[in-house]
């Protein structure tokens, strides 16, 4: 779908007084999306189908969780490609910090 409209995907703001429900709907059968002009401030409105809505509502979902993980994945990608060997276990009860301080003695001990 395009952002931009052709003149027959407009309609004038105050033509929805005269404008049936019927012709609406055939409207928007017709059109994937049908601009709404305002007279002070032009195109400021688009109607499209519920479905259409619903889709796209969904899908914009989609990419939005897509982009989170990829972040995830530069941000902490070392860990997730991390062999299950280098994997720590992070014992029952113990803090992260108290893990992590445990760690460094071992590691200096070394």
């Amino acid at each position: 779908m395009s952002t931009t409209f052709t003149k027959e995907e407009m309609i004038q703001a105050n033509q929805f007084r005269t404008l049936s429900q019927k012709a609406l709907q055939q409207e928007l059968q017709s059109h994937e999306k049908i601009g709404v002009l305002f007279q002070n401030t032009g195109l400021d409105a688009v109607m499209m189908s519920y479905e259409r809505y619903a889709a796209m509502v969904e899908r914009l979902t989609e990419l939005e969780e897509m982009v989170e993980n990829i972040q995830l994945i530069q941000e902490f990608g070392r860990r997730f490609t991390a062999p299950k060997e280098q994997w720590i276990e992070h014992p029952e009860g113990m803090s992260t910090l108290e893990m992590y301080r445990q760690r460094r003695k071992e590691q200096t001990s070394k």
